[in-house]
């Protein structure tokens, strides 16, 4: 059965977290012109109206609309707003950057700086997100609980709390703010502390749908402590969580066009503004995802120059239109999880079952894996990986994975030599803490080097 969140974000006047922003923006800093203007009016919403029964289903909304911009960006904003999902495929092999945007081009380069404008607005709505989901909780739960919303909205939790660890480097600190505006300002956590915090949020969310009877839900959580446990190198134990995830699940994050805010920015970015290209063989080591012709990565282009009017483009056709849905969760990827952990224990046969199943709804032949060392299927395994979840946030946790798990080299993972843009590669493999989140006393530095 699919569960799908359908995208009902209005004005963004929504969440008590969002009525102080003000406050949270001494933790989170000043933007650039990635941010959209998202001011609130307190006269439109407050927290007195919000502290009902049906303010719960208003802050869930918030934290949803929060997390689709974070994650897909949006067509809102001077240049657009750009999105996680995006911006961390330029860090990987998926995209190289045809745009003009530097804070963008960061990524593409992997040179980076902690006053990416980019990525502090991408960091700030995670968080957002994050601190809406988890009001969100603590108001159901003063109306007696509501266990459905609750295990969303867990979920929602563990999920940016794996996404930030996937994707940024080992520092990133989780402030909060009390409905009367006072900060608890976060200390530096790591990525395992990042991966173990989510899990705790994810049985949470399966608690809560089992409460409810709610097995789309339970299904939704199961694979995000999955994913989570994958990022801590407990790959077994991620199968075992995501056995009984049906083929057919999916959770969806819903756009639509009813405003330029709910667009889905990978699409804006890439088809309307040509600023991410679809690489092919990026920086010598990356995945042939044009070559191929996999109908799994489906483009066109390569006769007109990008947005830079230097490059040729290359659009990717995953994302096909303004309201196209992005997957944060599917049967797919819980197959996958199986998969992985077939191909570290080294079982040829499941592993090329389980793809073998998976290439079929693609009408893509059958393979032969016999023979092949553990490395080489944990190699065939993470290639396939990358093409049924391409563009979806995933890459970019794969290939630190690949370092810290299976102890490849970075060189030998992510792009490296001459980018596009004529400019050595750098060895940073993670995002970095915004240099604005200094405003927090427990503030680390860190250098995104370390997988």
């Amino acid at each position: 059965m699919k569960y799908i969140y359908n995208f009902q974000d209005k004005d963004r006047n929504v969440t008590w977290f969002t009525l102080m922003t003000m406050a949270t923006f001494l933790v989170l800093g000043a933007t650039s012109c990635d941010k959209l203007l998202d001011v609130t009016d307190p006269d439109i919403v407050t927290f007195e109206s919000l502290n009902s029964e049906a303010g719960v289903e208003t802050l869930r909304n918030g934290s949803l609309g929060d997390l689709a911009v974070a994650i897909s960006g949006s067509s809102a904003g001077h240049g657009a707003t750009a999105g996680l999902f995006a911006m961390s495929g330029l860090m990987t092999d998926e995209y190289e950057y045809t745009g003009t945007f530097p804070t963008r081009r960061e990524g593409d380069t992997r040179i980076l700086q902690n006053t990416n404008g980019t990525m502090e607005v991408i960091f700030g709505n995670l968080h957002r997100a994050r601190a809406a989901a988890e009001a969100t909780v603590d108001l159901a739960r003063n109306f007696g609980g509501v266990p459905e919303i609750e295990s969303e909205m867990q979920s929602i939790t563990g999920f940016v709390y794996v996404i930030l660890a996937e994707t940024f480097c080992g520092s990133v600190p989780f402030s909060k703010l009390s409905q009367d505006g006072v900060i608890t300002f976060g200390m530096p956590q790591s990525g395992d502390e990042m991966f173990d915090a989510a899990i705790v949020w994810f049985d949470d969310a399966i608690e809560s749908a089992i409460t409810a009877s709610n097995s789309d839900l339970e299904n939704f959580a199961r694979v995000g402590k999955a994913r989570a446990l994958l990022g801590l190198g407990q790959i077994s134990a991620a199968a075992s969580v995501v056995s009984s995830v049906p083929d057919d699940f999916v959770y969806n994050v819903e756009h639509s066009e009813n405003s330029r805010r709910q667009e889905n920015g990978i699409y804006t970015m890439t088809t309307t503004r040509r600023q991410y290209s679809i690489a092919d063989g990026k920086g010598g080591n990356g995945l042939m995802f044009r070559s191929a012709m996999d109908p799994r990565t489906p483009w066109d282009g390569g006769t007109d120059n990008g947005q830079n009017d230097k490059d040729l483009y290359y659009n990717q056709l995953k994302y096909t239109s303004p309201n196209a849905s992005v997957r944060l969760a599917s049967g797919l990827e819980a197959r996958l999880i199986e998969a992985e952990a077939a191909a570290q224990a080294g079982t040829n046969a499941t592993v090329a079952s389980i793809h073998d199943a998976l290439r079929a709804t693609e009408g893509l032949p059958p393979v032969d894996l016999t023979g092949m060392t553990t490395s080489q299927l944990v190699d065939y395994h993470f290639s396939e990986r990358a093409f049924w979840l391409f563009s979806s946030g995933h890459r970019h946790g794969d290939l630190r994975r690949l370092i810290r798990v299976y102890n490849r080299n970075v060189e030998d993972v992510f792009p490296w030599g001459t980018s596009l843009q004529g400019v050595e590669y750098a060895s940073t493999v993670a995002f970095l803490v915004p240099q604005s989140e200094a405003n927090n006393p427990n503030y680390q530095e860190c250098d995104g080097k370390t997988p």
